[in-house]
């Protein structure tokens, strides 16, 4: 979708990071905003200091109604919505199995719940409307998923999989609309800079250092055999420095792809080859037995059937692996 002046935006998560960056350089390219965030005060101060048309509009996104309010101030103000931004989040970590379930259910509700919540209330206007884009900012963690990550993973792996759906829903249902799954890696964002001040903590002052500090999550409850163990992974989120990016470069990565109508697009083209590794992996494990097809033919028709539709199924998995490589590729090239 061409981006012109004039075209309306809706921002969730616009207070900080990402969000806060795709709104400034939307408003720069002359569109009209709808921010949303959680964090009232600080939404307000951001769109105070855009210089485009904009309202603030403070939005949990994990309560229906207030999502709902959001798409009616939009159309109230606005007369529809041409793009959608789901860029609301938050992250926590640590083993799977010490995760509070209070830590999971918030987790899901504001990353992939948000987003679902969005694209339930927004599409149906866009349909309507017969115009329309959606950004889904999800991660590369969407993509392969590092250990103490769990749970921000799968809510993000869940993202790009609602996005795939969505996009071959709408390419049937209503072409004219786009869809676009963002999958960045490290950003310089207020929500990452404090995952590394944490783990700068733990890695000067041992594993009691943020035992007062339960806002700190994991880190709070590290064990001394842990933090013994892991050690090289504290230190190495202390020095993410080295591969941040700034939010103003994430937001330009995300325009171009919006403009470019492509599903897939990251900021950091050098974990490409860590999505392949992920998708060789894969593949080769579902074809490891070379005994099951000699199996197959000894069990009949019903177990061949099995297994030919099991060859289609890692045939399917080569070619969406594919087409994840080849739009970050693309990604890369017109960034």
């Amino acid at each position: 979708m061409k981006l012109e002046a004039g075209q309306v935006a809706v921002v969730t998560g616009a207070a900080n990071g990402i969000g806060q960056a795709v709104a400034a350089a939307l408003g720069a390219r002359g569109l009209r905003l709808v921010l949303a965030d959680l964090e009232g005060d600080r939404l307000a101060e951001v769109a105070a200091e855009l210089d485009a048309d904009t309202i603030a509009v403070p939005t949990d996104v994990t309560d229906t109604e207030q999502v709902e309010r959001l798409a009616q101030t939009a159309l109230d103000r606005f007369g529809g919505v041409d793009l959608l931004i789901n860029n609301a989040g938050t992250m926590s970590g640590g083993p799977s199995w010490q995760i509070d379930p209070a830590d999971w259910q918030r987790m899901i509700a504001v990353n992939l719940g948000g987003v679902a919540g969005g694209v339930r209330v927004f599409v149906p206007h866009m349909v309507a409307a017969g115009r329309g884009h959606v950004v889904n900012i999800a991660s590369v963690s969407g993509l392969i998923a590092d250990p103490f990550n769990a749970v921000y993973a799968a809510t993000k792996h869940g993202v790009v999989s609602l996005s795939e759906s969505l996009r071959g829903e709408l390419s049937m249902l209503a072409p004219e609309i786009g869809v676009t799954v963002v999958c960045p890696g490290p950003i310089d964002t207020r929500m990452l800079r404090g995952l590394m001040d944490n783990a700068a903590a733990l890695v000067a002052g041992g594993p009691d250092a943020l035992r007062d500090r339960p806002d700190a999550g994991w880190f709070a409850t590290v064990t001394a055999d842990q933090y013994e163990k892991l050690t090289p992974l504290f230190g190495a989120i202390t020095n993410m420095n080295s591969v941040m990016v700034p939010p103003a470069d994430a937001a330009a990565v995300v325009l171009a792809a919006v403009e470019a109508n492509r599903l897939y697009v990251t900021t950091h083209p050098a974990w490409a080859g860590k999505v392949r590794d992920r998708s060789e992996r894969i593949i080769a494990d579902l074809l490891a037995s070379p005994t099951e097809r000699t199996r197959a033919i000894a069990l009949g028709r019903k177990a061949r059937a099995r297994v030919e539709h099991g060859g289609r199924v890692v045939r399917r998995i080569a070619f969406r692996c594919g087409e994840v490589l080849g739009g970050f590729r693309e990604g890369f090239r017109g960034n």
